[in-house]
Formats: structure tokens, C-alpha cells, sequence
């Protein structure tokens, strides 16, 4: 089975109840058009509620502010089996998506810009509700592996991410994925931390991106509320928007902003933590900048498909 990739759909938009309408009318459809390819194994589409301060580095920032704030960022990931199937969904169903996606489009500030990555490293626990976890409960001990029992991951906006930017010295790659490899595992033992991903940029979806040649370009701005749908050329190449300097987002869950907060402290206030932070500090030329975000809709599924895949991940 080959390891699954993600797209990251992300867009600026306005903060205010027509978004959430259109997001909870529109989303639905974009979905359900996306899962009529075989390669797509999953989603989780977010929104950006705050900023980790670091400290007073980021003074203005707060965990959450989204009540504060006029526009706030979408995080859209869909799961794949390779990314070319993305690519290939695109241009099957583009009439579809075009039209789905510009009768939003009054509501958008920013984007959309659509990355694509291989996710190299993983620890990341299945959803479960309450009524799941006492039926995981018994099974585990049932087999006599009650030890390994996994947190308890709530889906449907009851927990939240930290997506940590961070662009890397080049011919320092190996390095920064090595020491990364050290620190992740030990969140483990903080309050409330339920698992990660390590997310390397290999490109960028032209069609996700709205990135379209001239001509197609033009038609898409004369287009009359998405009626009259461009020809499907993007102006490059998801290989073209490789990043260099290289790029990695770390996904990380938790519980809540307060165990996010105090479980990401332990990089300033841990000797232990911080000693390897700084060894992947030193590997940077951007970051961390971690954004806080909040999974509202999701299809869990592609947990299930992850925890197939044989990458670098411990037993939970």
C-alpha cells in the first residue's frame, strides 16, 4: 500500500457568520465531489483560531482570537494514496469544483494556495468518542495489551492543532528530521498531547491554487458567479512549486489551547526538551511559527489508512 499524501487548501477569509454558512453548505459538496476519485482516502478541514505567542515573541498573538479577529484562515487538508491522484481529481472534476469553490469567493481575502506533501514521519491515534473508548477498553483487555491504550482523540472540533511552519537551512534536511524524530515521542508524556505528523512540502496544486495559464486566467475573471467555467490549465507544474529552502509543517494535536499552550512550553522551560529544540533551531532560516487551529469537519477515515502504512511511528 503506498504512503498517503496531503493537500492543504489554505485561504484567507472574512470573519463572519456568511463564511460559516457558506462553509458548512459548500464544504459538504467539495467533499463529496473529491471522493468520487479512488485515490482519496480522507479529510480534515480547519480553522485558524489563533497563534502560539511563544512567549512575548509574538506579543499580540493569543492562542485564541478568533472572536477578535476579521478574517481567519482555512486549513482544508484531503488525504491521498499518491499526490498525482490529487492532481488527476482536479482535472476530472474541474467544471464541479470551479463552480463549488467561486460562488464563495465574495467571502475570500487571501488564496487559495494548495501545497502538497509526503507526511515523513507519524504518530497519530484513531478518533474516538467516549462510547468508543470503553468498547477499545475492553478489547485491549481482552487481548492482554491493556498498556498500549491509546488517548482519547475526540473528532468534530472538540480538540485542537498547532501547525508549526518551519523552512529549513539546505543540506540541513536530514538533520532537522532526525532531531525531530528525538523530541516528538517525549510530548507523550504531556497532559492532554494526542500525536503528530511531519508534513515535507514537494510541491504545489495549480489547479487548487487557482494558479491558471493567461487565457484560463482571463476567463475565470470574466466569469459570471463561477457560471462560465475557465479552461483547466494551470500555469505550472505541481514538481515547478517545490520549496527551496525546504519546507515542513509539524502537525501536532491536543486536547485543548491550554495543553497545547503549556505542552509546547516545555521547549523554554524543560532542559531536557529544550537542549534538542535548540539543536533544531539551529537548522532554520524561518520558525517556528505555530498557527492554532481547530477541526471542524473532518471524514476520520484516513487515520485508519495511516495506521496501515508502515512509517516511522510507534504503537499506540
Amino acid at each position: 500500500m503506498p504512503k498517503p499524501y496531503i493537500a492543504i487548501n489554505q485561504v484567507i477569509v472574512k470573519n463572519e457568520p456568511k463564511t460559516f454558512e457558506m462553509f458548512q453548505s459548500v464544504g459538504p459538496k467539495v467533499c463529496m465531489t473529491t471522493a468520487r476519485h479512488k485515490g482519496f482516502v480522507g479529510f480534515q478541514n480547519h480553522i485558524e483560531i489563533g497563534v502560539v505567542p511563544m512567549g512575548t515573541r509574538y506579543g499580540a498573538a493569543k492562542m485564541d482570537m478568533l472572536k477578535e479577529s476579521s478574517t481567519m484562515g482555512l486549513y482544508q487538508y484531503t488525504m491521498w494514496k499518491d499526490w498525482k491522484d490529487h492532481e488527476e481529481m482536479h482535472k476530472q472534476n474541474w467544471s464541479s469544483l470551479f463552480r463549488l469553490c467561486y460562488s464563495c469567493m465574495s467571502q475570500v481575502v487571501w488564496g487559495p494556495w494548495e501545497p502538497l506533501y509526503e507526511i515523513t514521519m507519524a504518530d497519530m491515534p484513531l478518533n474516538t468518542e467516549m462510547t468508543d473508548f470503553t468498547v477499545m477498553v475492553g478489547q485491549k483487555f481482552a487481548s492482554g495489551d491493556a498498556l498500549s491504550l491509546p488517548p482519547i482523540s475526540q473528532p468534530y472540533g472538540k480538540r485542537i492543532v498547532t501547525y508549526g511552519e518551519h523552512v529549513v537551512k539546505e543540506g540541513m534536511e536530514k538533520e532537522f528530521e532526525e532531531t525531530l524524530s528525538k523530541l516528538l515521542p517525549m510530548f507523550k508524556r504531556a497532559p492532554g498531547f494526542l500525536g503528530y505528523m511531519v508534513l515535507k512540502e514537494i510541491g504545489a496544486s495549480p489547479l487548487g491554487s487557482l494558479q491558471l495559464s493567461a487565457k484560463s486566467w482571463h476567463q475565470m475573471l470574466e466569469s459570471a458567479n463561477g457560471m462560465d467555467v475557465p479552461d483547466p490549465n494551470g500555469n505550472f507544474s505541481p514538481e515547478q512549486a517545490r520549496n527551496k529552502p525546504q519546507k515542513y509543517v509539524v502537525h501536532m494535536e491536543w486536547s485543548n489551547t491550554d495543553a497545547a499552550h503549556f505542552g509546547l512550553g516545555r521547549v523554554f522551560l524543560s532542559p531536557e526538551y529544550r537542549e534538542i529544540h535548540d539543536q533544531i533551531v539551529d537548522t532554520l532560516i524561518y520558525g517556528p511559527y505555530i498557527r492554532v487551529l481547530n477541526p471542524v469537519m473532518e471524514g476520520s477515515f484516513w487515520r485508519e489508512y495511516l495506521n496501515e502504512v508502515n512509517l516511522q511511528k510507534a504503537t499506540w
